[in-house]
C-alpha cells in the first residue's frame, strides 16, 4: 500500500476470506496483517488496515464491519 497506514478493523481468522471478496468486489485498497505467532492472546485475529480516505468511502468501510475503526499506531 503507498498510502500510509491510516486505521484498521481486527476480525476472526474465518472471517478474513469473506471481508476481503466485499473489499475487493468495493475496490477498496487494504492490506492484511497476520497476527504474532508467539502471542496467545489474539492469534487467530487478523486486521485489515486502511489507508487514508474520503468520507464516503470510510462510511462504507464502517458500514461492512459495522462500528467504528482503530486509529493505526504509529
Amino acid at each position: 500500500m503507498k498510502s500510509s497506514k491510516s486505521f484498521y478493523y481486527t476480525v476472526d481468522q474465518s472471517m478474513v476470506d469473506e471481508y476481503k471478496k466485499m473489499l475487493d468486489l468495493m475496490k477498496i485498497p487494504y492490506v492484511i496483517e497476520t497476527p504474532v505467532a508467539l502471542l496467545a492472546n489474539g492469534a487467530n485475529q487478523y486486521s485489515f488496515v486502511f489507508p487514508n480516505m474520503p468520507g464516503k468511502l470510510y462510511a462504507m468501510v464502517s458500514k461492512l464491519f459495522q462500528g467504528d475503526a482503530h486509529p493505526y499506531p504509529q
